[in-house]
């Protein structure tokens, strides 16, 4: 098992970003930016190891950090929800100690400001439904309560595109950060939405192949794949006959 040190993989760009506060004196800014980061990071590690899922690496980029977790595509949406809020349940606990590190004068005023801007300024950022940000994972999540796991991901991919447009047009697109940040995101837009049709297939073979747990059951009156949810186990009806989405997929797939 990996030591959460080993964990912890810091991207190039990272380096370049601190260097550039270094140089620039400011070293206290990139001290609290990067504490607020792995803190986040570490509200992620702690739900997942208390869910019992695998954690493959963090990486941590100059925008924050990306957890990857070794999962199945249909993990319950319950377990996802979760995930996707901890890092920001960390940062609150993380703001409720520099406030009493205030209050009891351990640390300056200019600091305690400093630091809430930028505690604000990350949570707020996190929670943009932008790929692969946990507000994106969050309101994709949501919507896979309610519908197709097909359909909740294209919904989730228009609202990311139409965020991410947002953000450039509200956002100091002069700034190094904002710069690396945009780049960042667009790449991860357009790598999941290439990668669909693969995570579509996992979905598939995961539900064809394993004994999962499912809180619901749904029955439908014509054939069609592409209506199977996650959390939910499928029976299909066609000329009076009852047909599972085992016995379906298993027609899919050895076919």
């Amino acid at each position: 098992m990996k030591s959460i040190k080993n964990l912890f993989k810091v991207n190039i760009s990272t380096y370049f970003l601190i260097l550039t506060f270094l140089f620039t004196g400011l070293i206290k800014n990139i001290i609290l930016i990067y504490l607020i980061v792995i803190v986040h990071e570490l509200g992620h590690i702690f739900i997942v190891k208390l869910l019992k899922y695998k954690i493959i690496k963090v990486d941590i980029y100059p925008m924050g950090g990306v957890t990857t977790i070794n999962k199945k595509i249909n993990t319950s949406i319950k377990h996802e929800i979760l995930i996707s809020i901890f890092g920001i349940v960390f940062q609150i606990i993380l703001g409720f100690i520099f406030l009493i590190m205030f209050k009891f004068s351990y640390i300056s005023s200019n600091t305690y400001v400093l630091f809430i801007n930028y505690n604000k300024t990350i949570m707020l950022f996190n929670m943009l439904p932008i790929i692969p940000l946990d507000g994106y994972i969050f309101f994709r999540s949501i919507w896979e309560l309610i519908l197709p796991y097909k359909k909740a991901f294209y919904l989730s991919f228009i609202v990311s595109i139409t965020f991410i447009f947002l953000f450039i047009t509200y956002n100091e697109i002069y700034s190094l950060n904002n710069y690396l940040v945009i780049s960042f995101l667009i790449y991860k837009i357009i790598t999941t939405f290439k990668d669909f049709k693969y995570e579509y297939f996992r979905f598939l073979m995961e539900r064809h192949l394993y004994d999962l747990k499912y809180s619901k059951v749904k029955y439908h009156n014509d054939i069609d794949l592409k209506l199977l949810k996650k959390d939910t186990y499928h029976y299909f009806k066609d000329n009076n006959k009852i047909y599972s989405e085992k016995k379906l997929l298993a027609k899919k797939f050895n076919n």
